[in-house]
């Protein structure tokens, strides 16, 4: 995993509790105590698994269950499950208990960490007063602007705010107090975020009004009504933001990819930030579960209009369905959870491949980097100083290497890479320094043609870290020079570009790579050809 600090003894603080689980298959419950508090004491070591990045990978948290002395470990978003429902708080008019929703609070604000408040209005978990006939119309209106009031004081430094919460799936049976469905179908939505706006604007005009639903990207006529209540809610600025909660029977085989995509686009389109707000994949078989989040995680956090995703609970026993934990009761993580850290670790994360911090290199060198996860594009600075204010170069590529026009000779200059998508940039990568000669990377005998295509093996092979790779094309030729691992997996693109005919020498600096066994592949025209090169350390 990728952390801004303390990366390597956190990835392998989580690994050697699952080998150490796995090989001894420890039974008795007191030695998992005993290996549980050494291996992930209640002091956090590691940043959140999506620190860094703009989009939060948030959770739920709930008094009544052990997770807070993880949740930081892994999560930066915090959403009460149970604790802020209105039927979990006043228990009779005027009568509150906000301990546990206190808690919670007080938990995001301490770790810095983005709290919405779940939720305000819902045909579930409201006060039995409510429903129990004690009270008349005007008492039950009387109480939902108290209430609403009340959360809006208290929770001033709230985020977000679930104002109605499955609108068209529960209903609350109070709804004609809010005016019912009225001349617009959805009166008694509109004036229930009427009533939110006035008391947030008043005590928290910094907090976001969501609205929150299901099963709004799998079904395309839920996802015309949602669409019709956010247009109402949006053309009189009650609303400033969607939430579609994406519980397993909406994600997990609920429609076809194609179709959840299709729909989540109809909501990004409104202009308004889109919000995953109780993800869940209730999978009992690891693999299954892997599967299905390697396919429908990226589809949702890559969506330009997504801002961020909430999971719904996440160790073993402390889920409201059974099998979608990604940490087991003994805090072993499930595989899907495994790939869920590696994808957070290199979405938009750029590292450098050469030339690192070097001397020698030709005046006009070819700048590598890895590819990044999601990025279409990367972001490209070169400069005198480290701080990079005196920036010489500010490119955009989409290819993973950038051949520089000519430099100074003997001069050291700086470089760093960020990636970017469309609806997301990455943070710049640790910069690396190199040095130029005197020497550029130039057409060999640019008079003479060669009368055939050619690949020669590197010099010197093998090499540490720099060798020269030559090669020959008779004509004006699309060349791309690559180089490969022994998996076969690109780790350098160093030429993608029209070269005219002639003889050329390019200097690869390995410095960024592992020792081992390459390949590098020429591809000109019809003309391939693969060579075998050696990097020691």
């Amino acid at each position: 995993m990728l952390y801004k600090y303390n990366s390597s003894y956190t990835y392998l603080h989580r690994r050697c509790f699952n080998k150490v689980y796995k090989i001894l298959q420890v039974k008795n419950y007191l030695l998992i105590i005993f290996l549980t508090g050494i291996l992930f004491p209640t002091q956090s070591y590691s940043q959140p698994l999506a620190y860094g990045k703009s989009k939060f990978v948030g959770n739920v948290i709930h008094t009544g269950y052990n997770i807070e002395s993880y949740f930081s470990s892994y999560w930066d978003q915090v959403t009460p499950e149970n604790d802020g429902k209105w039927g979990s708080v006043e228990s009779s008019p005027g009568v509150y208990n906000f301990t546990a929703l206190d808690k919670d609070y007080n938990y995001a604000l301490e770790n810095g960490f983005p709290y919405k408040h779940h939720n305000l209005i819902w045909g579930s978990q409201q006060p039995t007063f409510m429903t129990d006939g004690s009270l008349d119309s005007a008492q039950e209106y009387r109480e939902i602007v108290n209430w609403i009031d009340t959360v809006a004081q208290r929770y001033s430094k709230a985020n977000f705010v679930d104002v109605v919460n499955e609108p068209i799936h529960t209903p609350p049976p109070y709804m004609n107090v809010l005016g019912g469905s009225g001349t617009t179908g959805w009166d008694w939505v509109i004036n229930a975020y009427q009533l939110a706006r006035n008391a947030f604007n008043k005590y928290a005009p910094n907090t976001k009004l969501l609205i929150n639903e299901y099963s709004v990207i799998n079904d395309g006529n839920a996802n015309t009504e949602y669409l019709t209540i956010i247009n109402l809610l949006k053309a009189r600025g009650l609303i400033d933001g969607i939430g579609d909660q994406g519980h397993y029977f909406e994600v997990d085989g609920g429609a076809p990819l194609t179709t959840l995509k299709t729909n989540l686009d109809k909501l990004t389109v409104t202009g308004l930030p889109v919000y995953i707000s109780e993800l869940d994949i209730n999978q009992q078989d690891d693999d299954t579960q892997l599967q299905r989040y390697q396919s429908i995680f990226p589809m949702l956090y890559e969506d330009p209009g997504v801002k961020g995703i909430t999971l719904w609970g996440y160790i073993q026993g402390e889920t409201w369905v059974p099998y979608s934990y990604l940490l087991t009761n003994r805090l072993v993580e499930r595989p899907a959870f495994q790939w869920l850290s590696n994808y957070l670790a290199a979405y938009l994360q750029t590292n450098l491949i050469s030339p690192v911090d070097t001397t020698g290199q030709p005046r006009n060198p070819v700048l590598v980097w890895h590819t990044s996860t999601a990025a279409t594009l990367y972001h490209v600075q070169v400069a005198y100083d480290s701080s990079f204010e005196a920036t010489i170069v500010d490119s955009t590529t989409a290819d993973t290497l950038l051949h520089l026009d000519t430099l100074s000779a003997k001069t050291k200059y700086y470089w760093h890479v960020r990636a970017v998508n469309a609806g997301d940039t990455g943070s710049y990568s640790a910069a690396a320094s190199f040095v130029t000669e005197d020497q550029i990377e130039s057409v060999s005998n640019p008079i003479v043609v060669p009368g055939a295509y050619s690949l020669s093996q590197n010099y010197p092979n093998p090499f540490n870290p720099s060798t020269m790779i030559r090669y020959s094309i008779p004509k004006s030729e699309f060349v791309r020079l690559i180089i490969y691992n022994v998996m076969g997996q690109k780790v350098a693109l160093l030429i993608n570009k029209e070269r005219p005919a002639g003889t050329y020498e390019i200097n690869f600096n390995a410095s960024g790579l592992a020792c081992g066994i390459y390949f590098y592949r020429i591809e000109a025209g019809s003309y391939v050809q693969v060579k075998k090169m050696v990097l020691l350390k």
